[in-house]
């Protein structure tokens, strides 16, 4: 019997296409000015620029934004965080992950989850919207290990067929 192997499974925890819209587009923004800067010849508005960009590129790779997109592969576990982010990932098949709840708003009172994979979190989801997709993201990564685990266990049958043969 062969194995099967499992194709690269991709989960978008949020839409990973407008976190990158809202990341070029502030980029864009600060990049205009910067050029703006340089043909008016505005060392101050050069600096300022400067320092907006710094802030944005800071504030896409703080811990405010958690990773939009997971792929689940025998490579592996591919985090995404977007495209000015330079935290993407990729993570051993047998990191320790689990789903964890947080409360927020001003009283917090509202539920928000989100999966943590080694020391990385994803973006927060409410339960209604995401918590089934951060547990169905874990079973994935739970299958690829299972079917990793019984690969090397084949490929060493394969090696050292007298040892399982009862004698």
């Amino acid at each position: 019997m062969m194995n099967q192997v499992m194709a690269t499974q991709t989960f978008l925890i949020k839409s990973l296409y407008i976190q990158n819209t809202i990341m070029l587009f502030v980029s864009g923004v600060v990049v205009f000015f910067l050029v703006y800067s340089l043909v008016k010849r505005k060392p101050k508005h050069l600096i300022a620029s400067l320092v907006w960009m710094i802030i944005v590129v800071w504030f896409f790779n703080s811990p405010f934004f958690g990773f939009s997109a997971v792929s689940v592969s025998s490579e592996g576990i591919r985090l995404n965080y977007g495209v000015l982010s330079l935290r993407n990932d990729l993570l051993p098949i047998d990191s320790p992950w689990k789903v964890e709840t947080h409360l927020s708003g001003l009283r917090k009172m509202k539920k928000l989850y989100l999966i943590r994979i080694a020391d990385h979190e994803s973006m927060k989801v409410r339960r209604d919207v995401g918590l089934g997709l951060l547990e169905k993201i874990g079973g994935t990564i739970e299958d690829m290990k299972a079917q990793k685990l019984g690969d090397r266990r084949g490929l060493s049958r394969l090696r050292h067929p007298q040892e399982d043969t009862i004698g």
